[in-house]
């Protein structure tokens, strides 16, 4: 993070090369158009996780450890949803008002890094706060549960995380086409305009 604000700052320190003020604009305006869309993608998540917790605390509220792994569950999801979305809106945030094409080349790392978030520390950690709360839920559950219910229950433990994972990755590519690739289409486009030699670079 500190490595990324010192290359912040060095674009106010470059000289501009092919790179007008209604490019910045323009391209500043997309960054936070982006950082709107994913307010409201992380607001509805938000929101889904809160109904759901309702939901499992009504079904689950007179057997404790189910209830509690139901809630590491749902916690760790809320995690590493808050972390991706800290990152994004920090991507959002990215001010081109003067050009820098180490700025630039950071700014195109950040939004590829967004195509798989599923490599991070900050997911291993949410993964492993989601596995430890389907074990709670079916520790809970299977003393109290008859056969095949409680083999059922615990398929479907076993099984959603996984579908979960793919799904998540599914939607997260049609995402990042949709959104980050026209973004790194830009950049790409403005990184060989500041590196095309000016006059006084032939002479």
């Amino acid at each position: 993070m500190a490595r990324f604000e010192e290359l912040q700052q060095l674009w106010q320190h470059q000289p501009e090369r092919g790179f007008s003020r209604r490019d910045a604009a323009e391209l500043s305006h997309a960054f936070r158009r982006y950082g709107r869309r994913n307010d409201w993608i992380g607001v509805a998540k938000i929101v889904v996780i809160a109904i759901q917790l309702c939901f499992l605390v009504s079904v689950f509220r007179h057997r404790p450890l189910t209830l509690f792994g139901a809630c590491v569950l749902d916690f760790s999801a809320l995690y590493f949803m808050l972390c991706d979305w800290r990152k994004q809106r920090a991507i959002a945030r990215m001010d081109f008002a003067t050009p820098s094409v180490e700025f630039v080349r950071a700014a195109i790392v950040r939004l590829h890094a967004q195509r798989n978030p599923f490599h991070t520390r900050e997911f291993r950690i949410a993964l492993t706060g989601f596995w430890t709360g389907c074990l709670l839920m079916l520790a809970g559950r299977w003393p109290q549960s008859k056969y095949p219910q409680n083999l059922l229950f615990a398929a479907i433990l076993l099984v959603m995380p996984l579908v979960g994972f793919a799904f998540g990755r599914w939607v997260r590519s049609k995402r990042f086409q949709s959104e980050c690739q026209p973004l790194i289409d830009r950049l790409e486009q403005v990184l060989v305009t500041m590196q095309e030699p000016t006059e006084s670079d032939r002479l």
